[in-house]
């Protein structure tokens, strides 16, 4: 009797471990999209192409050009295809979607169409998610990711000798005379050499 209830429930938690399991949990979390070092959240929909989305992204980021298409949206082809399950849809600014299955466009301003959702950038306003998307200063690169992109540090200046102040090492030791290397002084990275 105690064999029966170990293998039932061995059984029982093994089907709770399926792949198909694994891809629902993550559409519980977010999807992450960095476009010039500035990264935001998106609250996925639950479709057929956010789980094979999902899927993609479980291997690795995927990073595309997209351009400014009809004065509102960034579209733009991100060398997969995914299945599509297209409904007549109006967007409106933060809106993630699926185009032809290869296209994802995110919208700063409205259309109406029919797309397959992907999801909506959280918490930000129309005029944010213009400045995020950069609408209409042309191609951006977009990458998509299941963990929040760190592209580190974005600026290099060399050290000036008018500059005042110590200097820190990336460690926070105040760098010592002759150091050379990156520094942070007056709260700007430099690099000092």
């Amino acid at each position: 009797m105690m064999k029966k209830i170990l293998v039932i429930s061995c059984t029982v938690l093994l089907c709770g471990c399926t792949k198909e399991n694994t891809i629902a949990q993550t559409l519980d979390e977010k999807l992450y999209v960095t476009i010039g070092g500035v990264t935001r959240t998106v609250t996925m929909e639950d479709n057929v192409c956010t789980r094979a989305l999902m899927a993609a992204l479980q291997t690795g980021i995927i990073t595309y050009t997209a351009h400014d298409y009809g004065n509102f949206e960034k579209v733009g082809d991100v060398g997969q295809t995914f299945p599509t399950d297209d409904r007549q849809t109006t967007t409106s600014a933060g809106d993630l979607v699926l185009y032809n299955g290869d296209n994802i466009c995110i919208f700063y301003g409205s259309n109406s169409w029919s797309y397959t959702r992907i999801g909506k950038l959280d918490g930000l306003s129309a005029d944010e998610v213009r400045q995020f998307v950069k609408a209409g200063e042309g191609e951006v690169s977009i990458t998509l990711s299941l963990k929040p992109v760190h592209t580190g540090i974005k600026e290099f200046l060399p050290d000036r000798e008018t500059d005042e102040g110590p200097a820190y090492t990336v460690t926070g030791q105040v760098a010592p005379a002759g150091y050379k290397g990156f520094v942070i002084r007056n709260g700007k990275k430099r690099i000092q050499r």
